[in-house]
């Protein structure tokens, strides 16, 4: 039996979630920021997000029955080729769950036995006039989110073929969570992160986008506020003061889905920036280097206004970076 627990909780703010309206997106609203953010993904571990599917694959002279990791077939010239990728819609809810963790945000989906643990007007947004900040930027029902994630595609030869340890059910209470997952009121602890680590040897084969394997992924966004932009950058592992890699896909428990993000570009379109710099609408500014540091400087420092800096903080240390030190639990924990 594996002593520690390889994940921790992040609590809940005292104050109950910000709701507000969202901006909509039935045009551009040029006093809002719209573009894209361009970005390279770097594994730091592999990352598994399955297809769904599991068939034999061969390693050496041997035929092993392994989950298939998520595919697509992409055009290369006259070919359609099959691509290995990280799909936009896994990076979407890692980094969704972050913008929930470190904002005062609703706990969108919760089983109604679990609802008496949640800290008073914790539910759902219902209302499309009053969202908090992650289902303004990601979404909620009958209210289009402003945020696009593009597939991540995987260069040729970054498919590996893994044995990890096989994963459990987590534990339930008899009646709602289990004791561990509450403080000494009897409601939840917080949201649940894993923390980074070696992935660790086991017999459930898994077929993975290897470590060291660089992806482009872009995100494409649409009347934001300068600090919904910014919230964004920081649960992207971007903050300034605040850097670290985040966690996606399956088999987060045994230190699969480590990746760091690095900002490569920022396109802004009918933004404040853009009308500052060209004095039209319909221009588009491209941000690089330097002046893309300064921005994101810029955005992060706005989001203050959003982001519950007690929550970031403790983010921040689940995710550091040096967890990546120690090995992931082969054993139950």
């Amino acid at each position: 039996m594996y002593d520690e627990k390889p994940y921790d909780f992040i609590g809940f703010p005292n104050r109950s979630p910000d709701r507000a309206k969202g901006a909509g997106q039935d045009r551009l609203q040029p006093e809002l920021l719209s573009g894209t953010l361009e970005l390279i993904m770097h594994t730091l571990t592999p990352v598994h997000v399955g297809s769904g599917y599991t068939d034999f694959l061969k390693a050496g002279n041997q035929e092993t029955q392994a989950a298939l990791q998520a595919s697509k077939r992409v055009r290369d010239g006259n070919t359609l080729r099959r691509r290995y990728l990280i799909p936009g819609s896994s990076v979407k809810g890692a980094v969704r769950s972050i913008v929930e963790a470190i904002t005062r945000s609703c706990v969108r989906v919760v089983q109604d036995k679990y609802r008496p643990y949640l800290p008073q007007g914790y539910s759902g947004c219902v209302r499309v006039d009053q969202l908090c900040p992650a289902c303004r930027l990601f979404g909620a029902q009958d209210y289009q989110g402003h945020l696009s994630f593009e597939d991540a595609v995987a260069p040729p030869g970054s498919l590996v073929l893994l044995g990890v340890p096989l994963l459990w059910t987590p534990a339930r209470g008899v009646r709602g969570l289990p004791p561990r997952y509450l403080d000494r009121r009897d409601t939840a602890k917080g949201r649940k992160f894993y923390f980074h680590a070696k992935f660790a040897q086991g017999a459930d084969a898994r077929a993975c986008i290897k470590t060291d394997a660089e992806l482009p992924l872009r995100i494409h966004f649409m009347n934001l506020e300068e600090a919904e932009l910014g919230v964004l950058l920081t649960a992207l592992g971007l903050h300034p003061a605040y850097r670290f890699p985040i966690k996606l896909g399956g088999g987060k428990p045994v230190g699969l889905g480590t990746v760091e993000l690095e900002a490569q570009s920022l396109k802004l379109l009918h933004g404040r920036a853009a009308l500052q710099q060209t004095g039209r609408l319909g221009q588009a500014s491209e941000h690089q280097g330097d002046a893309l540091k300064q921005l994101i400087q810029r955005y992060t420092a706005k989001a203050q206004a959003l982001i519950e800096e007690p929550a970031l903080k403790a983010l921040a240390e689940v995710y550091a970076k040096e967890g990546l030190n120690n090995t992931a639990p082969a054993e139950p924990y």
